[in-house]
């Protein structure tokens, strides 16, 4: 008789002090600085102004001053969730990665379903946009193949190293706070109301011409708006693994980013609400901070300011792209597809060290999406921000436990950063985030945004059940507790 055939030896750790990648290193060279110019980038706080910014003028009047007001301090919560989470798991791949290894590969299926989807059609948004603006001093731009072009070259560039996307990020950055500096400036030295006319939230009265109260539905929606406006200062969790001692300056590059782009937005905004000449003209404008600008600084300083949108847009792609093929990246080197997919997509080029392959199929699905109507964009990412926020605000709940349990059996816990004041910052966000909820589930024309948002993360929940969940080797993750100069 035939010896019993030996039980098969369990998989070798991964070494992730050493790599972190799976032996396919990604290149840590990033300083705090160097993460925070490409998050910022992404977040593109001058185009949230003029775009963003200008809608909410319009439609909230001056609850625009306490709907970002009450959005940044929302933001800096949530901001913290990510902090703390980002610290502990200081991971390529965003709130996919978070997600995952707190909450377990179910959910973590549906987050990354919700950046598969979404990441790809912001890109998609923004690039159909750059042709608005750089029109005013090139005429005839099609608005669909300079998308085309702009999110070609946006992922080229995505392809070089790190340093040098934070050097070009950075380049472009410059140009658009820029921007936002004098949108300030314009306001402050010629104040038209004193800053207690805010306090009282008033919008534009169609049928008077005057302004009337906003209620309070109006201010949670001008809330809602202000926290859409802020999103993407979780982004620096996409470059962790590329930026140095990460696991105690992640959190730093995480906070940082929420706290410069709520600064850089709502001061021009509030700027502008003061020293508007009338806010009856300013609220009845249709492009709100352009009327503003051009009244303020004549038209040739707004063609210049709005070629510096132009870029603001295209640099915001770029950091998209660099997200985006981080994101698909982390989810192949996590097994978490079948292994002829995962195998290329989960690859980093040797000259680079970046993921080229990830970072071109990314670019391959912005680019189908900008043949998808723009409404459809529109509706498709509209509610998906508040999901993934309720993820990341339960997960925060999670990984504090979880460490306070690693705490108690004598691990130390002096690496990781601990947010101040915890449970608030989740439960003040899971709280927001249920309001936006029932504020849209009574709004119908929030209805078709809510259903597709559910439809992703179903489908993400399906996806682990039919597929994850039977593949014992899918789904591997990397150690959560690696090294701090892994970091």
């Amino acid at each position: 008789m035939s010896s019993p055939a030996p039980a098969p030896s369990p998989a070798p750790a991964l070494d992730t002090a050493a790599t972190t990648t799976h032996g396919a290193q990604l290149s840590r060279s990033l300083g705090v600085g160097g993460n925070v110019l490409i998050t910022l980038s992404g977040i593109s706080p001058a185009s949230s102004v003029f775009i963003l910014g200008g809608a909410a003028l319009a439609t909230y009047g001056t609850g625009v001053f306490w709907g970002f007001a009450l959005a940044g301090v929302i933001s800096l919560l949530v901001a913290l969730c990510y902090a703390e989470l980002g610290s502990r798991h200081p991971i390529a791949g965003g709130d996919y990665s978070l997600v995952n290894r707190v909450l377990g590969p179910a959910s973590g299926a549906a987050v990354f379903f919700i950046n598969l989807v979404t990441l790809p059609l912001i890109v998609a948004i923004f690039a159909l946009g750059v042709a608005d603006y750089l029109g005013v001093a090139i005429a005839g731009l099609d608005p669909l193949w300079t998308a085309l072009i702009v999110i070609v070259l946006a992922t080229v560039t995505a392809c070089f190293n790190i340093r040098t996307n934070a050097w070009v990020t950075g380049a472009f950055l410059f140009v658009e706070m820029a921007a936002l500096v004098l949108l300030a400036v314009l306001g402050l030295i010629h104040v038209e109301r004193p800053i207690t006319a805010l306090f009282d939230p008033q919008v534009l009265d169609p049928a008077t011409g005057g302004l009337a109260p906003l209620g309070i539905a109006g201010l949670v929606l001008a809330i809602t708006q202000g926290i859409f406006s802020y999103n993407g200062y979780g982004g620096a969790i996409y470059f962790a693994e590329e930026t140095r001692n990460a696991r105690r300056t992640i959190a730093r590059a995480v906070l940082w980013s929420a706290l410069i782009t709520v600064l850089a937005e709502l001061i021009p905004l509030t700027a502008i609400l003061l020293g508007a000449d009338s806010l009856e003209g300013l609220f009845g404008a249709a492009l709100p901070v352009e009327t503003f600008l051009a009244e303020s600084a004549g038209d040739a300083v707004t063609i210049v300011v709005l070629v510096a949108i132009a870029l603001a847009i295209v640099n915001a792609i770029i950091a998209i792209a660099l997200q985006s093929g981080r994101l698909l990246f982390a989810a192949a080197r996590d097994q978490a597809m079948p292994a002829g997919l995962a195998r290329p997509l989960a690859k980093v080029s040797p000259s680079t060290k970046m993921p080229v392959v990830a970072t071109i199929v990314m670019g391959l699905l912005a680019l189908a999406a900008c043949f998808v109507p723009f409404d459809v964009l529109l509706n498709a990412t509209g509610s998906t921000l508040a999901f993934s926020y309720g993820f990341i605000a339960l997960a925060a709940l999670v990984v504090r436990r979880q460490t306070n349990r690693e705490a108690a059996a004598g691990a130390s816990m002096s690496a990781y950063f601990r947010m101040p004041l915890w449970p608030l910052a989740p439960v003040v966000a899971l709280v927001a985030i249920a309001t936006i909820f029932v504020i849209g589930i009574l709004d119908p024309a929030q209805w078709l945004s809510l259903g597709i948002a559910a439809g992703i993360i179903v489908a993400g929940f399906l996806y682990y059940a039919l597929y994850l969940r039977t593949h014992p080797g899918a789904a591997h993750l990397l150690d959560a507790d690696e090294d701090d100069d892994l970091a």
